[in-house]
């Protein structure tokens, strides 16, 4: 059995927190709820309150699979860890932590034998940007850590506390506050004027197209210089404002075809981004400007650029990116933990590589993508064999002076029972 462990300081829990265990649950076998006392956090509501109201939090959304246990709830999470292998004894727990959180993990209680017990899985929140370093530090500790492919609700417990507008706040949790008086109303409202003028919107849509150059052991992506204002003469994501009548993911392979030429690639929805003043040209008389970003995979072998032109679209190492336009590198660091996470449990590996593959080729795949920390060859090829949707055909194919490699086919079907599943590949 897979249980996530999701404890949560929220004070008070939000329809942010409700979407997360929503989220979760579609995922693990059991999500396993407490309201945590965190020592790092102080004048918090007492925690007999907070715990009722993530009660309440769980019982709205009425899937059996969620447990709130009070009982999990230690300002030390390996206690709670520990509370946990006692009830589920036969379990492989999941810590959830917000990015928030995560910078502080490496400072939590005798942290090497938590890592030891649970994998980590991230839940990104807006303003909390992971870092690569922190990241690096957690493996280097031996941690198992994947990125959520989520982004929930920007809503904040701290929001309702500062302005007391209750509209991110499930009807339960606010009939509760209300009748234990819990938080002291704000003197002053942060709500924004009435009177304001509804805003236009230009949509535009941004690829991060990365490639996998398995040779040379380096993730790329693909950067275009601007041509036209705003930011004329530096790197970008490539990117077009959407047409009358056309389609979102339609104007995504548009770029796609314009860009590059390839076989075989993934594509996939990555995220709108859509604040106030993103992109210059904005004012408070004209347009906003939306950007709904898709993240495409491809192999570096096979992917041919459109242009030979390459001082105004080239491939960039992932370490080596130079500066950006508009909030584009915040959109490439989001793609790169997503295409992370993904490779972590789905079968994107399998849209990139043609139908038939050596073990090697996987291998190097995602070593190119999660780093040399990733498994080593003989680990990764006897757990991805033993998971069962690998089918041999047969056939082999040599390369240099070595024995000839054996080809393999995915299999969706034998892969479905694991569909979805945190942490598949590591």
């Amino acid at each position: 059995m897979n249980i996530a462990l999701f404890g949560t300081s929220a004070d008070p829990p939000t329809i942010g927190h409700q979407v997360v265990l929503e989220w979760l649950v579609q995922r693990f076998d059991l999500v396993a709820v407490w309201a945590s006392d965190n020592p790092f956090k102080g004048n918090q509501t007492p925690l007999e309150h907070r715990q009722q109201m993530l009660r309440r939090l769980v019982d709205q959304v009425q899937v059996p699979q969620i447990q709130h246990d009070p009982n999990l709830s230690d300002p030390r999470t390996l206690n709670t860890v520990n509370t946990a292998r006692l009830r589920w004894p036969a379990a492989q727990f999941t810590l959830v932590v917000g990015s928030d959180v995560l910078p502080t993990l490496l400072h939590w209680h005798r942290v090497a034998e938590l890592l030891r017990l649970v994998k980590i899985l991230v839940v990104p929140r807006s303003g909390a940007p992971l870092m690569e370093a922190t990241l690096q530090a957690l493996r280097s500790q031996q941690a198992e850590v994947a990125i959520a492919d989520f982004l929930g609700p920007d809503i904040s417990s701290s929001a309702y506390r500062n302005t007391g507008n209750s509209a991110g706040l499930p009807e339960t949790i606010s009939t509760y506050i209300q009748e234990h008086d819990l938080y002291p109303k704000p003197t002053d409202s942060l709500e924004l004027p009435s009177d304001l003028p509804l805003a236009g919107f230009n949509v535009g849509v941004d690829n991060v197209i990365f490639s996998v150059d398995t040779n040379h052991n380096q993730l790329l992506v693909l950067l275009a210089v601007r041509q036209t204002p705003p930011y004329v003469g530096q790197w970008a994501l490539p990117g077009t404002l959407v047409r009358q009548g056309e389609a979102l993911e339609n104007a995504a392979y548009r770029i796609l075809s314009e860009k590059i030429r390839v076989q075989n690639l993934y594509l996939e929805q990555l995220y709108t981004f859509g604040g106030p003043n993103r992109d210059p040209r904005e004012s408070a008389e004209s347009s906003r400007y939306l950007s709904v970003s898709y993240f495409a995979v491809v192999r570096y072998e096979e992917a041919i650029l459109m242009s030979d032109e390459r001082h105004l679209i080239s491939w960039h190492p992932i370490g080596q990116i130079p500066p950006l336009a508009f909030d584009h590198a915040q959109i490439l660091a989001y793609g790169h933990n997503r295409l992370r996470n993904k490779l972590e449990y789905s079968p994107v590996a399998f849209d990139v590589l043609p139908d038939l593959f050596t073990l090697s080729d996987l291998y190097q795949l995602y070593r190119t993508v999660l780093g040399d920390q990733f498994s080593d060859y003989s680990n990764f090829r006897a757990r991805i064999l033993k998971l069962g949707f690998l089918a041999a055909t047969g056939q082999k194919v040599g390369r240099g002076a070595g024995r000839p490699a054996s080809l393999y086919r995915f299999d969706a079907e034998a892969f479905a029972p694991l569909k979805d599943k945190p942490m598949v590949f590591i």
